[in-house]
């Protein structure tokens, strides 16, 4: 059974730590939680913690949770379990990306290494080396491995920033260290705990600075364009086509929250969330909510006559 959920488009009060929407309560839209919308293999029966989720160009969906048996999970888009790669691999899952050749990225941030594979999960490249720890300064090593994103171009952008780590760090599309940004601190360009990175279809890099409980943005060399500070402690980004931008918050407002680029500005939100730490979105507008400590992936539908 599907049980509808109101999405919210009131004014967001400044209690909950977000500004003024500007909308009426009468322009809400509506999603619909699919449930039971993944069928699992004999070998699986239940999520782990759910870290990290994205789509490809077909709109299968790529899920890493804490499952050690099958810690990634392809599912096409009616759940219809795909396959499974990883075994014993990880120390700890975190965030999953499929970039625009279909090649799955994944942060391991326990083990410091980020891999990447094709769809099929044979490593194409690995980032890092396992167990080794460098601090901000370093070319080779991470400590802090949270997230990565791809650029048209094919460059990689590294958020490597939740343990000691405070920065961006970029490569280019084989490897190569280019260069790294940020520090500790609350300035503009400086961060404290990086913690998911996206980039738009200008090129510019989105950086949810969580403990800042902020969302910086930069060129694709790292000059500070602008900061927002409307999304309560953004955990997770991800960016359409069209450049729309969804947010979600697994602190105490567990909530997603979706806006334009343009802007910055809020106009959809949908409340209920369980820890929430990573979010996808499909071609057809369909939500992917990857949800840590409720280890659950939610799927919303968007109903006929909602927001696009």
């Amino acid at each position: 059974m599907k049980t509808r959920i109101v999405v919210l488009l009131a004014v967001l009060g400044a209690a909950a730590g977000f500004e003024s929407s500007g909308l009426r309560a009468a322009d809400n839209g509506h999603f619909t939680l699919v449930e039971n919308w993944v069928h699992f293999p004999p070998e699986v029966t239940k999520w782990g913690g759910a870290t990290g989720v994205d789509v490809d160009s077909h709109d299968n969906v790529y899920v890493f949770h804490r499952n050690d048996a099958m810690p990634i999970m392809a599912f096409d888009r009616n759940g219809k379990f795909l396959r499974a790669w990883g075994q014993g691999m990880f120390t700890t899952t975190h965030f999953l990306r499929v970039d625009r050749e279909g090649n799955v990225w994944v942060t391991d941030r326990g083990a410091q290494v980020v891999y990447k594979f094709n769809n099929q999960g044979k490593v194409l490249m690995t980032l890092g080396k396992k167990g080794m720890t460098g601090d901000n300064t370093s070319q080779e090593y991470f400590n802090g491995t949270a997230d990565v994103a791809i650029a048209r171009n094919g460059d990689i952008f590294l958020a490597d920033g939740e343990g000691p780590n405070t920065r961006v760090v970029k490569f280019s599309k084989d490897g190569k260290f280019i260069k790294w940004w940020g520090g500790k601190g609350t300035e503009p360009g400086q961060f404290n705990m990086p913690h998911s990175i996206a980039v738009d279809s200008r090129d510019r890099v989105y950086v949810a600075d969580r403990s800042n409980n902020r969302i910086q943005i930069f060129d694709p060399d790292g000059k500070f364009i602008d900061q927002w500070t409307n999304f309560g402690t953004p955990w997770g980004l991800f960016i359409t086509k069209d450049d729309m931008l969804y947010v979600v918050d697994g602190t105490e407002n567990n909530c997603l929250l979706i806006a334009s680029t343009k802007d910055g500005k809020v106009i959809d939100r949908i409340d209920g969330l369980s820890n929430a730490t990573a979010v996808a979105v499909n071609s057809k507008g369909e939500i992917y909510v990857a949800e840590v400590t409720g280890t659950n992936v939610r799927k919303f539908a968007r109903n006929p006559g909602g927001r696009k």
